[in-house]
């Protein structure tokens, strides 16, 4: 009656909807989800010797770890039977011994390549009258090493098992031998460790039978959760002995053997559910199922997040890149990809916010608008004076102080172009008059009174824009340094790994050298037209500039002789001509400062746009520049062996694409198996 009341209850519990994520749950082992997702399972723990395999009927480790070609061999060896003796199974045991490199049955230990195998086994026992239940077995803890035992074996186990008991959706069957004590159970201080609290763990008393009389009484209080307390208590079963075996008991004739030895004193006080393989059985079914039961959902959580940042992944490592086509068209796509990206960065289609690097163009025109703010403040060598000043208040305010010599001619842009650098000595703060009155003087030669020696105008430009020298160079290297970093965000963006992405700006590091030494050349070209040889403009604002100076100067000195603009006056040539009167120094001076004031505006402004067109957008931002070299035509003309040494596809990538791609396919099948679709 009993056993048909165990078997009712076991029924039950094998729902269709229970028996399904259960099924789910062994075919994502199979497919060996389980290497990569942490899937619930009942692990059998404990020394050798405690009983655990005669237990559960089998001596197996279930699960599957390889390499490419022992797994396949793995994967290949299959046996059916219908026959349960013995001889049979233990036939069936040293087959698969042999397979994974391990001794069969009566073979010589020594020499032994390895005693233990990561390469395991699935056994799987099906029938009207079996329940639903998987568990792993793993190899038993033995405490003295031995010839065939080592230390090193020892360690091996334990680190096997406490892989598998760390897990949190291990549920522990921690497996004692009764005669031992408590204490000194190895297996139960690793359960401890990971499982502080119990939860996870059911503990099992094996060989009840073997106790000696009077020692009873600790193992019932074991078995009554008294000792040790586990949240999910402990069961006593009863093993079949060697001789018992031997003699060819069955298992229906041990179950009986087993169900009459806990009616006898003093294990007939325990109870009923908490004895006997088949209460073992049908409370371990329940756990299992309750557990997979909530950890289902968070099972696929885990699966689907997995698989889309695999494939993240994969995607990331572009498409394989093996043959010379292959990389050609790799790299024409990502060339054109990344074209487009350039594209959008000059001409403002923007895509992120704020500051952003590879907002390109936006940097460079804040870039150009600080270069004219600050070449209009700080590019003249001498500040220019305003009409009211004279060169008789710049000779006063002068008066012993000593007037600097700039009798040798500056000599232009192949000149140290640093600032200040054309004179060893910084005269910056000098008043212009002064060094046009000096200069005026020190290059006289075969010309009139009053007139000007040409070269006077070229050698005082020359001097007045020797900042633009290194205000220019300043700028053009900030454009270049915003060019960098905008190439590496663009090259970030790109679906690359490290490796390749730095062999693409290797690769491409010459071009942009080439490109930014042509701006440099651009530059000093610009800057040599500009500083040296005839000052020359048709531009009509210098003709407009200077006569407005010229215009302001007459009104300034009829200012000065008590003229006042809308009054009338009786005027006396002889008196206005003498008050009005300039020396020939005083007023070839004059005529210079305005002339060399007047060129200057027209000049910077050509000089602005022409550094601005030129030499920034012609030679870093137009085509040929740092960010055209990678396209589509760069590409093309690449060698087979320059794109094998580009993108080709190291050992490590390869080895990575095919890891990726086979987890793919297996969390794929996974992901098939949990919505029922597979």
């Amino acid at each position: 009656m009993a056993k048909k009341d165990m078997k009712t209850q076991v029924d039950t519990m094998d729902s269709p909807e229970r028996l399904e994520q259960l099924e789910k749950i062994d075919r994502l082992r199979e497919f060996g989800v389980g290497e990569e997702i942490n899937l619930p399972q009942l692990v059998v723990v404990g020394d050798q010797s405690s009983g655990k395999s005669s237990l559960l009927e089998v001596s197996i480790i279930p699960a599957a770890d390889a390499d490419d070609v022992e797994k396949k061999e793995l994967e290949l060896f299959s046996r059916s039977m219908t026959d349960f003796s013995a001889n049979t199974f233990a036939n069936v045991l040293d087959e698969a011994a042999v397979c994974m490199g391990l001794p069969r049955t009566g073979a010589s230990l020594d020499s032994l390549e390895k005693r233990f195998s990561n390469n395991v086994l699935k056994i799987e026992i099906s029938g009207p009258q079996q329940s639903h239940l998987s568990f792993v077995d793993v190899p038993g803890l033995f405490h003295n090493p031995t010839k065939y035992q080592t230390a090193e074996d020892r360690l091996v186990i334990r680190e096997l098992i406490e892989g598998y008991v760390k897990d949190r959706r291990t549920i522990i069957m921690a497996v004692m031998d009764a005669r031992n004590n408590l204490a000194n159970q190895e297996v139960f201080r690793i359960a401890k460790a990971a499982d502080k609290e119990g939860s996870r763990t059911v503990g099992i008393m094996t060989k009840c039978d073997a106790l000696q009389k009077g020692d009873e009484p600790v193992a019932i209080r074991i078995a009554q959760n008294v000792t040790e307390k586990l949240t999910h208590g402990w069961f006593c079963v009863r093993n079949r002995s060697t001789d018992e075996i031997l003699s060819g008991v069955t298992i229906e004739q041990r179950h009986e053997i087993e169900r009459a030895f806990f009616r006898t004193v003093p294990w007939k006080v325990l109870d009923k559910t908490r004895v006997g393989i088949a209460s073992l059985k049908a409370y371990l079914s329940r756990l299992l199922s309750d557990h997979v039961t909530k950890e289902f959902p968070e099972i696929r959580k885990e699966i689907d997040n997995r698989y889309v940042r695999l494939s993240k992944e994969l995607q990331k490592l572009g498409v394989p890149r093996q043959t010379t086509q292959e990389q050609m068209q790799f790299l024409i796509r990502l060339a054109g990809d990344y074209q487009k990206k350039v594209e959008d960065s000059l001409t403002g289609r923007y895509f992120k916010t704020g500051r952003h690097p590879s907002k390109l163009r936006m940097h460079v025109q804040m870039s150009n608008e600080a270069f004219n703010k600050q070449i209009h403040s700080e590019g003249c060598h001498y500040a220019f004076q305003s009409t009211e000043k004279t060169l008789d208040d710049a000779l006063k305010a002068a008066e012993g102080v000593e007037v600097l010599d700039f009798s040798e001619p500056v000599e232009g842009a192949n000149a140290e172009d640093e600032k200040g650098a054309d004179s060893d000595i910084d005269d910056s703060n000098e008043n212009i008059y002064i060094a046009i009155h000096t200069l005026y003087i020190t290059s006289r030669g075969t010309e009139l009174p009053g007139h000007v020696n040409p070269s006077v105008l070229e050698a005082l430009f020359a001097r007045q824009t020797v900042n633009w020298v290194w205000l220019a160079e300043g700028y053009v290297e900030d454009v270049v340094s915003l060019i960098k970093s905008c190439n590496e965000t663009l090259f970030a963006q790109l679906p690359l790994d490290d490796s390749l992405r730095g062999r693409l700006l290797e690769n491409t590091r010459a071009g942009t050298e080439i490109s930014v030494q042509a701006a440099k050349d651009d530059l000093s070209r610009i800057l040599n037209d500009e500083r040296t040889g005839p000052l020359m403009t048709n531009n009509h604002y210098f003709a407009d500039n200077l006569a407005a100076a010229r215009a302001e100067r007459v009104v300034v000195q009829l200012k000065k002789m008590g003229y006042q603009d809308g009054q009338q006056y009786e005027m006396r040539f002889e008196s206005l001509t003498r008050v009005a009167h300039l020396s020939n120094e005083a007023s070839a001076v004059h005529d210079i400062h305005d002339t060399l004031s007047a060129y200057y505006k027209v000049a910077l402004k050509r000089f602005i746009d022409n550094v601005v067109i030129q030499v920034v957008e012609r030679n870093l931002l137009g085509p040929g520049g740092p960010l055209t070299i990678f396209s589509p035509d760069w590409v093309g003309g690449l060698k087979s062996d320059e794109l094998a040494a580009i993108a080709g596809e190291d050992y490590i990538t390869s080895n990575n694409r095919t890891e990726l791609s086979a987890q793919l396919v297996r969390l794929e099948q996974a992901r098939k198996i949990c919505s029922g679709r597979y």
